[in-house]
């Protein structure tokens, strides 16, 4: 018999009691999962932002700043593909948003990037369009 299977039988026939020690233990520390949540939530958050940091600055060429116009409020600075072939790179990888940050990282941060503030990344998409035959 596995440990899988001797914790089964071990569950079943003490159900009752781990059932009691377990309501008891949670009215005696009611916020121990509200305080450990809101804990793990801010670090995450604090990881996230520290990795969209690193690879942001790693593409505006060692600052965190847009490439173009130097614009550097982190809060509009974004990943540009180079290419234009971003929708279609995000559908190949599977990825988007916090993950494509911490993609590029684990990538060892590939070429073909560039930070761009949204401004100028709407910019460049105008353009794009705007060269289209038949516009």
């Amino acid at each position: 018999m596995g440990k899988r299977e001797q914790n089964l039988r071990y569950y079943q026939k003490h159900k009752a009691k781990l059932k009691a020690d377990a309501k008891k233990w949670r009215e005696l520390h009611p916020n121990y999962f509200k305080d450990w949540r809101k804990g793990h939530l801010d670090y995450m958050d604090s990881w996230r932002k520290a990795t969209k940091i690193e690879v942001l600055t790693y593409y505006g060429n060692n600052k965190l700043a847009c490439v173009r116009c130097g614009f550097s409020d982190e809060r509009a600075l974004s990943i540009d593909h180079i290419n234009d072939n971003g929708a279609q790179h995000r559908r190949k990888i599977a990825i988007s948003g916090d993950s494509f940050y911490r993609w590029l990282k684990r990538k060892g941060f590939p070429e073909g990037y560039q930070t761009l503030c949204m401004n100028c990344q709407f910019i460049k998409k105008a353009r794009k369009t705007a060269l289209r035959p038949g516009r």
